[in-house]
């Protein structure tokens, strides 16, 4: 098949776990970007989404928040996002607060937070919010952070059953931990994924997807050909169509130079 755009996760699979990109993999990716759309798709923040793609130097548009936000690269506009409701932003909130956990809810212009600003980069669009302030504010998405597998595990189950939202698990690898994203119902990766060829006026079965975790499978299950990498859960690489070397060992390098540059035609 002959591939038209490159749907690519970024933490553990672009970004190794001391969240840098190695030489080997940017290299990959300046060979395929003038030749094909490069889109990155991420549980991150729109800041964070907007300078991994300026530093890999992407023009396509760009999904962040667990994929219910999608921005421009080259305007750094907001193209398209999903609010969580009001009843699902304090569901959540109140759930976390009862369980004395860490949240980190995003906006398109900041993000709310209750992470002790020691401990992360601080940021300028960074508001600290107890539980009950951060209900003043509209989110795409809210994460539960840094939980054990246990924890998220029973957070996710916990609030799944309780609601219509999306509820997703996430490993973390620069401290491993586990985050539980929260969006909108039916707002996710392949959801955002499905927006973006919309937005490239193409079809999404001449798409490569590659990605790493439990968040990842929405958009590796819609797309014409999927890629685990080695690190990724016995449940992602079960149904994928390639698995490649973990990112430690430049996995991403690996598939754009043997799958995706032969597949470009």
């Amino acid at each position: 098949m002959k591939f038209e755009a490159v749907l690519l996760d970024l933490d553990g699979t672009v970004l190794r776990p001391d969240q840098t990109i190695s030489q080997e993999v940017s290299t990959a990716i300046s060979n395929i970007r003038e030749r094909v759309p490069v889109c990155i798709l991420t549980g991150r923040e729109l800041v964070e989404v907007l300078d991994y793609a300026s530093i890999l130097e992407l023009t396509s548009p760009q999904a962040c928040d667990g994929g219910s936000t999608i921005v421009s690269a080259s305007s750094k506009k907001v193209l398209w996002s999903v609010n969580l409701s009001d009843d699902e932003i304090c569901l959540i909130l109140d759930d976390l607060k009862a369980s004395r956990l860490n949240f980190f809810g995003t906006r398109p212009d900041g993000v709310n937070t209750n992470i002790d600003p020691g401990s992360y980069e601080k940021r300028s669009n960074w508001i600290y919010s107890d539980w009950n302030d951060a209900k003043n504010y509209g989110y795409t998405r809210i994460s539960a952070m840094d939980l054990s597998e246990e924890a998220a595990q029973d957070l996710e189950k916990r609030l799944s059953s309780n609601s219509s939202m999306n509820v997703t698990k996430a490993f973390l690898p620069y401290n491993d931990l586990w985050a539980v994203d929260f969006t909108h119902n039916n707002v996710n990766k392949g959801a955002a994924a499905a927006k973006i060829a919309e937005f490239l006026g193409k079809n999404l079965d001449s798409f490569v997807a590659v990605g790493d975790s439990y968040n990842d499978k929405s958009m590796l299950d819609c797309v014409g050909f999927s890629v685990a990498m080695g690190n990724a859960p016995a449940s992602i690489t079960a149904s994928v169509d390639y698995i490649a070397p973990p990112v430690e060992e430049d996995g991403l390098a690996t598939v754009i130079n043997e799958v995706v540059i032969p597949g470009l035609g």
